[in-house]
């Protein structure tokens, strides 16, 4: 009988241990491709595994359904742009760490695209026009500038000749660029990446209700909202979200760590509540999709 209890005991102890060393499951967005994703951030994970003392393992996130692939997935961790941490937050409880740091110092926004030789400079000249976009899944390029022309008076399924779906942000500028539409919605950086590319010159658009932020480089007619959040759910202890949030603050843009998913470093969360409000808004007005 003392065997056995020893036994048990034995077994009760390996098991405990095992449950102290199980793995963090570092959830991160991939928009394209999940093995790609995976080798960006595993160095970014294994600079976090160091210094919390825990594996961690990282699992990629699909854009679509980020809340059931982070249940599913049983993600400890997760690096989500701010609407999908919006989402997290809300129906699963996850928690905000920090904000993600990149080059354009974490913020981002929505740009109203026009051609150059349409006349449009502000939002009231969309008026009667044919416009291109995503859809509602995306905040850059449709939920910010839905919103910023809902604060001034335009109803963009009313007020337009034409509000079309284009297959990606770089077609929506492609359709201004050939005329076959009068603007389009795409987020800041695209514009820049595209002259860059030499696929657009510059010089052909203008911008809508054209902003200058300081130290912000990019093009953009909206509001600027925070872009990523390093979120921590709830099953996690307090003692292990300290020392991750610790970890992460540590990272900087020299860190070799941080080099192949380009990021500068994390900072304290920025206020969530702009984006909140954004899509509870937009959502509330029936802006589902488009065609």
């Amino acid at each position: 009988m003392l065997r056995r209890i020893l036994f048990f005991v034995f077994v009760l102890i390996l098991c405990t241990a095992g449950m102290a060393r199980a793995d963090l499951r570092f959830g991160v967005l991939a928009p394209r491709d999940s093995l790609d994703a995976v080798e960006v951030w595993r160095p970014l994970a294994q600079s976090l595994s160091k210094s919390v003392g825990q594996r961690v393992s990282v699992v990629a996130l699909g854009l679509r359904n980020v809340d059931t692939a982070a249940q599913n997935e049983r993600v400890d961790i997760a690096l989500v742009n701010a609407p999908h941490a919006v989402s997290l937050m809300d129906r699963q409880g996850y928690v905000p760490l920090a904000s993600r740091l990149n080059a354009t110092g974490g913020s981002y926004g929505g740009v109203i695209v026009a051609s150059a030789s349409s006349g449009i400079r502000t939002s009231n000249d969309l008026r009667g026009k044919r416009v291109a976009a995503l859809g509602a899944e995306s905040a850059g390029a449709f939920i910010f500038q839905v919103r910023h022309l809902m604060d001034r008076g335009i109803d963009p399924r009313m007020d337009f000749a034409e509000f079309k779906r284009c297959s990606g942000q770089a077609a929506c500028v492609m359709a201004v660029k050939n005329g076959e539409a009068d603007a389009c919605f795409v987020r800041t950086g695209v514009l820049e990446a595209l002259a860059q590319q030499g696929a657009i010159s510059l010089d052909d658009f203008v911008i809508v209700d054209a902003r200058c932020e300081p130290g912000f480089p990019l093009a953009h007619s909206t509001d600027l909202y925070p872009e990523w959040y390093l979120l921590v759910s709830n099953n996690v202890d307090t003692s292990t979200r300290e020392r991750l949030r610790d970890a992460a603050f540590s990272i900087t843009q020299d860190d070799p760590a941080a080099a192949p998913s380009r990021t500068r470093g994390f900072e304290t969360p920025r206020d969530i509540e702009p984006v909140r409000s954004a899509l509870q808004s937009v959502f509330a007005a029936g802006f589902a999709d488009l065609p």
